[in-house]
């Protein structure tokens, strides 16, 4: 009795809240009822989600890094392209205070990589770090975000492994040979920063060029003996 009571109580409660504090779509921008978090039933049915999870064989995300070095897995749960709704999604948890957009957005990966086979072994989360100086003035770091929810939904451990060695500007604007130039060798592995792991996940928001990933995981696997998977919200196309 007393937990359908409860269950009535927040029913009545988040109606109220809704009321005077009513939360919008990001997408279309239509007010969301209390069944629905950041999307309406109809834009999160829209979203371009690639299906990765259900490849036997190799897919876009995974074909950026052949011949760069030995990547596991990649997967993507959205496509990005310039005008679809992938990118008010991107934009939303990097610039626009989308803390727990970027959460939800990463159990939305960690849902459909939990009983994957390709990922059982996965034995921590690594976030793309951003720089002490972005991140003090954006308030967070987006790919830790994505990583505490998936982790949440594996119960997988995050590790603060790897350091960024200085302040770069924005890959944004830049070309595919200006990016690589900008990240090369700009990742460091911190001291007993993988202690005993053997199959990591490397998380971060968005999969252009693959510099940013492909310079993350040369920091991981300097380390000697540990696979690297990646996962990132979106993938370009």
């Amino acid at each position: 009795m007393i937990p359908k009571i409860a269950s009535t109580l927040k029913l009545y409660t988040d109606g109220i809240y809704s009321l005077l504090y009513p939360c919008y779509c990001i997408i279309c921008n239509k007010e969301l009822n209390v069944q629905n978090e950041h999307f309406c039933f109809s834009c999160e049915h829209d979203l371009h989600f690639t299906f990765f999870e259900k490849y036997e064989d190799y897919t876009l995300a995974d074909e950026i890094f052949w011949g760069r070095l030995n990547i596991e897995n990649v997967y993507s749960l959205l496509y990005f392209e310039d005008q679809n709704s992938t990118k008010e999604i991107l934009h939303t948890i990097k610039y626009r205070e989308g803390k727990d957009l970027g959460r939800q957005m990463g159990r939305m990966m960690g849902q459909r990589l939990k009983d994957h086979p390709k990922y059982k072994d996965i034995d921590a989360l690594i976030p793309i770090p951003v720089h002490s100086k972005k991140e003090f003035s954006r308030g967070y770091n987006q790919s830790l975000l994505i990583a505490e929810g998936m982790s949440e939904i594996l119960e997988i451990p995050i590790l603060d492994a790897l350091y960024r060695t200085t302040h770069d500007e924005s890959q944004t604007r830049k070309s595919k040979e200006e990016r690589y130039e900008n990240v090369k060798g700009k990742f460091a592995l911190k001291k007993e920063g993988l202690k005993s792991h053997r199959h990591v996940l490397i998380v971060d928001d968005v999969l252009t060029t693959g510099s940013t990933l492909e310079f993350a995981s040369r920091a991981v696997m300097s380390r000697g003996e540990v696979k690297v998977s990646l996962a990132t919200v979106a993938v370009a196309r």
